[in-house]
């Protein structure tokens, strides 16, 4: 008897559990699927593009399993609310192109260990950083500068077992004349000097050197050929033909930078190396750190009736001009990666880098010794508008103000 009241006693209750689960039946719902999503492991590295960079062409982990990099626990996203925190980023990077223009918004937060990377595909007296909220600002830079955190080049010196020599490799070594077969390579030459130039008007001036230079060898009668947008047009469907007439019929080819920065050498060098015209260059670094020695002729230590003079010496004396292709007994020249991903990942691994709070106190001295007077003549000219040269006078008396 006592078991029958019980019982009943509970019979309300699973009456009201029946109704309720009836109507929860009746409510719609939302179907999930699950998926394993692999590339977000523990150890995973997340950099965040505050701005286009180059060598990130997309984001994800593909940056950097499409490379082979050997380590490739890194993910690059543009998405600034991944995580709804900026601060869960290990790494936030930042172009020189956009740092320079001064008018980027700028994260409101960041984590003690966050590294903020300056990223440079371009020179410092092109892209000068004027604002001061940037000195401090940047824990790594990753440029072209010898002393960045991730410094980086567009072309890489090799020796003859392929093992890549960076800088400051071992250049005395004993020459070695090149063999009769080498020299037939260069015996179908008959022109002085060529260039490729797309940008007609450059901080460096080189256009003025171009003239000044055509001027002295009108008196060897010699003359230099530009291809390209500011001259003449060589390219069909590829620069092949471009090419096959620099490696057959010049002597020399002007690897003239736009922009006179230190440590700074663009890959058009590789013009002359990979085509058998002497380099002849002109720029800011301090090229015997870089190239080997007797394989150009730098421009910036002689003037320009000198440089003349010495190209027709060679010319005209084919041995001494066979002398500036003895380094192809020791070493090869060829491509490199410039700014790789795979080197970014890799320094993103090192734990002692990673722990250790570093930043750039001054950094826009750093980024460009000459910054203050570059950014007098950037400021005019975007508030003037006008040809370069002709802004840069105005802003000659005119401090700028930090």
């Amino acid at each position: 008897m006592a078991r029958s009241i019980k019982f009943t006693k509970l019979i309300p209750h699973l009456i009201y559990l029946s109704v309720m689960s009836y109507f929860i039946s009746r409510f719609p719902r939302k179907h999930y699927t699950y998926r394993n999503i692999t590339r977000f492991r523990h150890d995973m590295k997340h950099i965040l593009l505050w701005t286009d960079v180059p060598g990130f062409d997309e984001e994800g982990q593909n940056v950097f399993l499409k490379r082979k990099c050997a380590i490739k626990n890194c993910y690059a996203s543009r998405n600034r609310t991944l995580f709804g925190d900026l601060r869960y980023f290990d790494a936030v990077l930042f172009d020189a192109k956009d740092v320079s223009q001064g008018d980027m918004e700028l994260p409101s937060v960041r984590s003690g260990y966050q590294k903020y990377i300056f990223v440079a595909n371009d020179s410092s007296d092109n892209y000068p950083v004027c604002k001061s909220v940037y000195d401090d600002f940047f824990n790594w830079t990753w440029t072209y500068k010898l002393d960045s955190t991730i410094p980086y080049q567009n072309f890489a010196v090799k020796n003859l077992n392929d093992e890549h020599l960076g800088t400051y490799f071992p250049l005395k070594t004993k020459a070695m004349e090149l063999d009769r077969l080498s020299k037939s390579r260069y015996h179908s030459k008959s022109k002085a000097a060529a260039i490729f130039l797309d940008k007609c008007d450059s901080r460096s001036e080189r256009e003025k050197f171009i003239l000044e230079l055509q001027k002295e060898l009108a008196k060897y009668k010699l003359s230099i050929d530009v291809f390209g947008k500011c001259g003449k047009e060589c390219k069909r469907k590829s620069m092949a033909p471009c090419f096959w007439k620099l490696r057959k019929n010049y002597f020399f080819y002007l690897a003239l930078e736009d922009s006179i920065a230190e440590d700074y050498i663009t890959e058009q060098i590789l013009y002359g190396y990979k085509y058998n015209a002497v380099p002849i260059v002109y720029g800011g670094a301090n090229y015997p750190n870089f190239l080997p020695q007797n394989s150009y002729i730098n421009a910036m230590e002689m003037d320009v009736e000198y440089l003349a003079k010495t190209m027709n010496s060679l010319i005209q004396n084919r041995s001494g001009y066979y002398e500036y292709f003895e380094w192809k007994n020791h070493y090869v020249i060829t491509d490199y990666t410039g700014l790789d991903p795979c080197n970014l990942c890799r320094n993103l691994n090192h734990d002692p880098w990673i722990t250790l709070k570093v930043s750039f106190y001054m950094f826009r001295a750093w980024w460009n010794p000459d910054y203050r007077k570059r950014c007098d003549t950037a400021i005019c000219f975007v508030k003037v508008g006008m040809n370069p040269h002709a802004a840069c006078e105005l802003a000659e008396n005119t401090p700028f103000q930090v």
